[in-house]
C-alpha cells in the first residue's frame, strides 16, 4: 500500500478546502470499496479526508411528503431497516439486504454505494494494463477476454463493466432523490 496522509474533516468547508487541488486525494466514509482498491494497487490517493463526522447520515421526510432525503453518510444498514424505507420504498431496503453481508451494511454508506468502483477483474489487477477505466485509452481486456460479469446491454467499444450496485437499480426504480 502506498502511504499516504491523513485528516479528519470536522465540517464540509473544511473537507472541500483539504481536497481541493489535490487530484489524489480521496475522502473516506465506510471504506469499505476504497480500502479493497488500495489494497489491490488501484487507487493509489495521497490524502485521505475522513467525513465521518459530517452531519450526513439523517434520513428524513421532504417537507412536501413526496420523497425522503437520504445523507450521503447514512449507513446501509440504517437506511435498510428505517421505518419510512420499508414502508414506502421495500425495493430499496431489499435491494440493500441482499447486497452485502451484514458487516459491510453497517460500514457501507450511501454516498459510498453511489460511488462504488466496478468489480471488473480487469479493472482490478493493476498488472493487466487494458482497462479504460483504470487507464484511459488502453483498451477493455474484459471485450474478447473473460467477461462472465459483464455488460450483455449498454456495454461499449470502450468497456463493458456494469456498476456493482443494486441499491441504484432500487433507487433508479423509486426514483429517489439524493442530496
Amino acid at each position: 500500500m502506498n502511504p499516504f496522509t491523513y485528516s479528519r474533516a470536522s465540517d464540509a468547508d473544511q473537507a472541500v478546502a483539504e481536497i481541493s487541488g489535490k487530484p489524489q486525494g480521496k475522502f473516506l466514509g465506510g471504506g469499505t470499496n476504497l480500502i479493497d482498491l488500495m489494497k489491490m494497487g488501484v487507487e493509489t490517493p495521497t490524502q485521505l479526508i475522513d467525513i465521518n463526522r459530517l452531519p450526513l447520515a439523517q434520513i428524513e421526510e421532504l417537507p412536501d411528503g413526496k420523497g425522503l432525503r437520504i445523507g450521503a453518510l447514512a449507513r446501509n444498514s440504517d437506511v435498510a431497516e428505517h421505518s419510512l424505507i420499508k414502508e414506502r420504498y421495500p425495493v430499496l431496503s431489499q435491494a440493500l439486504l441482499s447486497g452485502a453481508s451484514p458487516q459491510l451494511r453497517n460500514m457501507a454508506t450511501m454516498g459510498g454505494n453511489l460511488l462504488q468502483r466496478t468489480r471488473c477483474y480487469y479493472f482490478y489487477d493493476p498488472a493487466f494494463p487494458a482497462c479504460n477505466k483504470r487507464n484511459p485509452g488502453s483498451g477493455c481486456g474484459a471485450l474478447n477476454g473473460y467477461n462472465r460479469i459483464h455488460a450483455i446491454l449498454g456495454q461499449s467499444d470502450d468497456c463493458i463493466a456494469t456498476h456493482p450496485s443494486d441499491m441504484c437499480v432500487a433507487v433508479q426504480m423509486v426514483s429517489a432523490k439524493f442530496r
